[in-house]
């Protein structure tokens, strides 16, 4: 009787993938689908701790193709004038360099975090994979190229370039450059990022690496590092001034002067005048003590998770941990956007950031913090939402541009982009290209 059967099974396996009704990839999603429900079960029925067959499942079925895998809805630019320009994070660090291999070993980039990456809960979307671009080397600037179309294609107007200068030495420079010297059509402007480096970027200890010099003149000489760029036609410009964003405003010694100087050195060399945003990188209650607009910045800029932390609703107790160690805290994405809880705090002339996902446990290794439940459903309302405030913050004056900030194009070990991956494909992709379509005035 068996040996009937299994001749029958055969027969039927044979049918199934011969048949001229289905294609070989609809094919195999259902085959595998079947197989992981099946074992699934026999899973359920070994004996041991319920957690940990729970984990395990959870694991497997992370190896099946995704349901919730999109595909790219169209090609082609999808930017129109009466858009508001989106601004996606850039990250620079795809590649080897001499400092990563000193600090981190031969090889070394940020590939090696998101490498890193183990679910510490059951329905912890770890490891991040990435999809069509795969582990890119931004060396190859058919990437960076790629990198653009995909933007465009989405409506994200230009990249915010991470720039990294150390009183006169530069790092992470190759890709910006390789980007400069090229045909690419597509905007660009820079955000300062004036801070040390040290070993937590790796997830391993405060320990600093190369510091970010705190004087006068380390900061006056940091303008004439970036004018080249400036000088460019697809810099970035606010009513005719190029921006640049600063990320720890608070960090600039004597700031009147500081700005003050470079204005003059841009407006001298150039015939500009510069457009500096201060960037909101901590909690917003850190910002209503100052009064950055008096200190010389144009305006204020959200950098996405830092200034809304406190008004999500952390979800850590309520998780099924394998990791008892674990030490970071978990957000609830899905509240916050459908609470609208970033309407809660706003500061004068500030323009919005929003992250589609945020999930930085892969470099933190047992720590971090981890915005749960994101979607692209969820991100497009969340989207859509604050193009209609700087729609309207823009009509009524309070802002000079409709600019809108993405945290992140590409921060693969922070949780945060947009860029294709293995589990939504390009659903943040479409999502962006459908809330620009969805908001847009007639």
């Amino acid at each position: 009787m068996e040996e009937v059967v299994s001749k029958i099974f055969e027969k039927a396996k044979e049918l199934y993938w011969n048949n001229s009704f289905m294609s070989s990839e609809d094919k195999e999603k259902i085959f595998y689908y079947i197989r992981g429900k099946v074992k699934g079960k026999v899973t359920k029925k070994v004996k041991g701790d319920e957690l940990s067959n729970e984990y395990i499942s959870n694991i497997l079925e992370k190896q099946l193709p995704s349901k919730e895998y999109e595909e790219l809805e169209e090609e082609g630019d999808f930017f129109e004038k009466n858009n508001p320009k989106i601004i996606a994070y850039y990250l620079p660090q795809f590649y080897p360099t001499e400092y990563n291999d000193k600090w981190w070993g031969k090889g070394a980039t940020e590939w090696r975090n998101v490498a890193k990456g183990m679910p510490q809960y059951v329905g912890h979307y770890q490891p991040r994979l990435p999809g069509e671009l795969g582990f890119y080397d931004l060396r190859i600037v058919e990437n960076i190229k790629r990198q653009v179309e995909l933007a465009k294609n989405s409506g994200i107007y230009a990249f915010c370039f991470y720039y990294y200068w150390f009183d006169g030495k530069r790092l992470l420079d190759l890709p910006v450059d390789e980007f400069f010297s090229s045909n690419v059509d597509f905007p660009f402007c820079f955000c300062w990022a004036n801070e040390d480096w040290k070993k937590q970027w790796f997830g391993t200890s405060n320990e600093s690496l190369i510091v970010q010099s705190k004087t006068v003149e380390s900061y006056n000489n940091f303008i004439s590092s970036i004018l080249d760029y400036l000088k460019d036609e697809r810099y970035l410009t606010v009513e005719d001034k190029k921006i640049l964003v600063i990320y720890k405003p608070r960090a600039i010694p004597k700031p009147e002067n500081v700005l003050r100087y470079w204005r003059e050195v841009v407006r001298n060399e150039i015939g500009k005048e510069l457009y500096i945003i201060a960037s909101i990188s901590d909690k917003y209650e850190e910002y209503q003590k100052t009064d950055f607009l008096s200190m010389g910045f144009d305006a204020l800029g959200e950098f996405s998770v830092a200034p809304h932390l406190e008004y999500f609703k952390n979800v850590t107790q309520d998780k099924k941990f394998v990791c008892d160690d674990f030490l970071g805290n978990i957000y609830d994405y899905e509240e916050f956007v459908l609470s609208k809880r970033y309407f809660e705090v706003n500061l004068p002339k500030t323009y919005r950031a929003i992250a589609p996902m945020w999930d930085n446990s892969a470099r933190k290794v047992n720590k971090g913090i981890i915005l749960d439940g994101s979607t692209p459903e969820l991100y497009q309302k969340w989207l859509e939402d604050i193009i209609c405030e700087t729609q309207f913050k823009k009509k009524e004056g309070r802002i000079d541009e409709a600019l809108i900030f993405i945290n992140a194009w590409n921060e693969w070990s922070e949780g945060a982009y947009l860029e294709p991956d293995l589990r939504w494909g390009y659903g943040y992709l479409n999502a962006t290209r459908r809330a620009l379509k969805n908001t847009r005035e007639k």
